[in-house]
């Protein structure tokens, strides 16, 4: 007979979009907390919860010192996608705590979404709907993205991905990353150069870069000096590469034509936030990797990550 485990799933709706993986952990004798909220659990809320708690399938919520000091059981967090900004590693070391994450799961959807943000920005297709729709016709000029050029932020997983669907659209492509990945640059066609370099010659910019010490506000008030007047900028990585309150001044003065984005600094975004006076402003409420096919692989995954740990065995992806 196996012993119940206490997992706590803070992914929301994951027993209605992850149906392969929740059947995973019943069938494992797992007794499930689900989170009934459309946000993340607060720290206050998590410390209620995790005394018995010996594995958790991960969103964006807090894991921390003052979270894990609650969890004594705990053995497994599984976070449900890339970024690692919201799990303390080291204090998760510290407690013993196995931390994973699913690298490459959500590359197409996130790039999907990067391709979706540039088209509308560049196509104004927000601001024509609800011009339409308002009974307007408006007559408007836009370039097209055919011989510009790409820069991508970040060539991980999801910028080689976002690379790959730029191919039709005879544009030229560079990109930069900190440990750059030389041989699927030159498969991809795309020339690899410097952070500076690629600020400087691209039209359109995409951001895939982790939310590091050294990566945060790398788009600010200096940095934006040095991109092309008129740049498009896409973020579908993490809020707070971005300084908010500099990109927002640089779309008033014309240095940035339009900013597109799937993340905010502070999520959800408090109502006063600069950029929502700007009217060449599109933004989505970090959606990107909710497609229902995302969420059946990672939900599988995150699964098999806690069944692998319960049964002593070494999980893919080990980040602590």
């Amino acid at each position: 007979m196996i012993d119940m485990r206490k997992v706590l799933i803070a992914m929301p709706h994951y027993s209605e979009t992850c149906t392969r993986g929740y059947r995973m952990l019943k069938a494992y004798g797992c007794k499930i907390i689900e989170n009934h909220y459309d946000r993340d659990y607060t720290v206050r809320e998590l410390q209620t919860i995790m005394p018995d708690v010996e594995g958790v399938i991960a969103d964006s919520e807090k894991w921390c010192e003052e979270t894990l000091t609650a969890a004594p059981k705990l053995k497994v967090i599984a976070r449900f996608g890339t970024g690692m900004d919201s799990v303390d590693v080291e204090a998760a070391k510290r407690h013993g705590v196995i931390v994973t994450n699913c690298p490459g799961l959500n590359a197409n959807t996130v790039a999907e979404q990067a391709i979706a943000l540039i088209f509308c920005a560049l196509r104004k297709i927000p601001e024509l709907d609800a011009d339409t729709k308002r009974g307007g016709w408006s007559r408007v000029m836009f370039h097209e993205l055919c011989g510009k050029t790409v820069g991508i932020m970040g060539f991980g997983a999801i910028g080689q991905k976002v690379a790959e669907k730029l191919q039709g659209f005879n544009c030229n492509i560079i990109t930069f990353d900190k440990f750059p990945n030389f041989d699927r640059a030159k498969t991809l066609g795309v020339s690899m150069m410097s952070f500076e370099e690629v600020a400087q010659k691209s039209d359109v910019i995409s951001l895939h870069m982790p939310l590091l010490p050294d990566t945060r506000h790398i788009i600010n008030a200096e940095s934006l000096r040095l991109f092309k007047d008129g740049v498009l900028i896409v973020n579908t990585a993490r809020g707070a590469l971005v300084d908010e309150g500099a990109l927002a001044g640089a779309l008033r003065n014309g240095k940035v034509s339009m900013f597109a984005a799937d993340v905010f600094e502070q999520e959800p975004p408090a109502k006063d936030v600069p950029l929502f006076l700007c009217r060449n402003y599109i933004c989505t409420p970090h959606i990107a990797g909710e497609t229902f096919e995302n969420r059946e692989k990672t939900g599988a995954a995150t699964a098999a990550v806690l069944i692998d740990v319960f049964e002593g065995r070494e999980p893919p992806n080990r980040r602590a």
